[in-house]
């Protein structure tokens, strides 16, 4: 619930005004009436629905990331005060910095001078550096968190994403978990699983907020860098006032791969200067074998590891040939009248349990990812066929008895997930490339899962109406099921689509009809069409 205008907390901060609004809560421009001094609020606003041990570790972590920012002291960071709780919320105090961010600065002057450009780099590699000392990843730099004070100087804010960090163990704890902003955000930080990071994350978003600040224009965001090389221009291209120097530095710290980039804040700042730096591959810091929570189930049987570029490549492409089918043979969907959204991520009741079912004859000469599949009822029931380079028409599936095979979706280990009702009603399978058929859901009671599709991060989102309506469910690569959206009333939510920047657009009838809505990724339903009078919209595709 936003914070009213006058609104007193702690019977010590009056709020005067909403400075910005993200996934976990709001920032507030407040008064301190004990010391008579500006003061930022930022709260963490909990997700409707969420259980208690879920509520108090989100309370931990939201302290913990008040104790981490309360010990920095760096002229180029903003300062943190205060922690405390009210009403259910927690909020972090921290000092209120005038002027304006380089966001607004850059949309209403363009690209800005290079040399004002590297007196704020050398600042904020600067403050990163420090950061870096005291085992602190940022994990959010970009220039909506840079402010430009009216002196000239820059600061760094929002530490929203701050990491922990062990360089011996990359898988240490993240204090806020998020994605950052997609157009400055590295690769590695799209494994919301593993969350593969260091510092070199973030030189990639620094180099990347340099990008826009000397070009005017904001980068491609790494997902479209690896899906088109022609999406990236260098800073030259762009600007031809920038120096070489300058634009080497900038394309050094926005190498796709971590190892490539520079190894420290230092090491950019004395390229930025014109020193020459050595090019150096680290050896990849040790791994931890991951520990798996009591009760948790093996991966998915045979599913090998492939890097995040593979998975990023991989979700695009399921886009392009993956056809979303919400219905099925039963002839589902149907619209009912609902009340408003609110999404709770939940447990499901039971979890997976992948078995092996007989197989026909499959086609397997080539990677399924080389060529178009789709569905087509052609033989007298649906299967998904493909079309090859040399416009030949094969047959994929061939459904057992009178079931029926649809909806696939391209896995980047050369697999396919795909919906069938083989054994009487509809479940998610997976064609290995040996031409095996490998159950991956096994849906309790009557109900049925259908319309697969793969995450950035390696998880499927699939269609499910184990718990008596359709609603969205995620499988980690854990094998557990996660419900996703939990339509209030008698409304459903099906077809789910990944879009590039890592939210899902799927349909909903939770208003009454049938309309598109978007799942960001802190949690939020956002209603993206409203289609007029009587008439009703579904199955987004990107």
């Amino acid at each position: 619930m936003t914070l009213a205008t006058g609104q007193m907390l702690q019977n010590r901060y009056r709020i005067v005004s909403p400075l910005g609004e993200g996934g976990m809560g709001a920032v507030y421009r407040a008064w301190d009436t004990r010391l008579s001094v500006p003061v930022a609020l930022k709260e963490m606003t909990p997700q409707p629905g969420l259980d208690s041990h879920t509520l108090a570790q989100l309370r931990q972590q939201f302290q913990q990331e008040a104790t981490v920012l309360a010990r920095l002291d760096h002229p180029h960071l903003v300062d943190v005060t205060d922690f405390f709780e009210e009403g259910g919320n927690a909020y972090l105090v921290m000092k209120f910095i005038e002027g304006e961010s380089l966001a607004d600065r850059i949309e209403r002057e363009g690209s800005l001078p290079e040399a004002q450009v590297l007196a704020w780099a050398d600042q904020l590699l600067d403050a990163l550096a420090y950061c870096h000392t005291q085992g602190i990843i940022h994990r959010d730099v970009s220039p909506q968190n840079v402010i430009v004070r009216p002196d000239g100087r820059a600061a760094l804010v929002d530490f929203g994403l701050v990491k922990l960090w062990d360089p011996g163990d990359p898988r240490t704890k993240t204090v806020m978990r998020g994605m950052g902003k997609p157009e400055y955000t590295p690769p590695e930080q799209y494994d919301a699983q593993l969350g593969h990071t260091d510092t070199r994350s973030d030189i990639y978003s620094l180099g990347a907020t340099l990008y826009h600040t000397l070009t005017g224009q904001a980068p491609p965001t790494a997902t479209q860098r690896i899906a088109s090389r022609g999406a990236f221009q260098p800073p030259r291209a762009l600007n031809k006032r920038i120096s070489s120097a300058t634009e080497a530095a900038v394309l050094r710290a926005m190498e796709l791969t971590v190892e490539d980039r520079f190894s420290t804040a230092q090491e950019m700042v004395a390229a930025l200067r014109g020193e020459a730096v050595a090019p150096t591959r680290p050896a990849p810091p040790r791994r931890k074998r991951t520990k798996m929570m009591p009760g948790a189930r093996p991966a998915l049987p045979r599913w090998k590891r492939v890097p995040v570029w593979a998975w990023v490549l991989g979700g695009l492409a399921a886009l392009v040939v993956g056809i979303v089918m919400g219905v099925g043979s039963a002839g589902r969907p149907v619209a009912r009248a609902t009340p408003t959204a609110v999404v709770v991520v939940a447990q499901a009741t039971s979890a997976l349990r992948p078995t092996s079912t007989p197989a026909a004859t499959y086609p397997t000469d080539s990677v399924l990812g080389a060529h178009l599949a789709f569905v087509s009822d052609r033989d007298g029931k649906r299967e998904i066929y493909r079309l090859t380079k040399a416009g030949e028409v094969v047959r994929v599936t061939n459904t057992p008895g009178d079931g029926e095979s649809w909806s696939p979706a391209l896995v980047p280990d050369g697999t396919v997930l795909f919906t069938s009702d083989r054994d009487g009603k509809r479940e998610v399978y997976r064609l290995t490339k040996a031409g095996e058929v490998v159950q991956v859901t096994n849906t309790p009671g009557d109900g049925e899962s259908w319309s697969p599709i793969v995450m950035l991060d390696g998880t499927v989102l699939f269609t499910s109406d184990r718990d008596g309506k359709q609603e969205i469910y995620r499988l980690t690569k854990a094998g557990e099921v996660v419900q996703v959206t939990n339509t209030p009333g008698d409304g459903e939510s099906w077809s789910p689509v990944l879009v590039p920047d890592g939210t899902v657009l799927f349909t909903s009838d939770r208003d009454g009809k049938r309309e598109i809505y978007r799942l960001t990724k802190a949690g939020e339903v956002v209603q993206v069409t409203n289609t007029p009078n009587n008439g009703e919209s579904w199955s987004p595709a990107w």
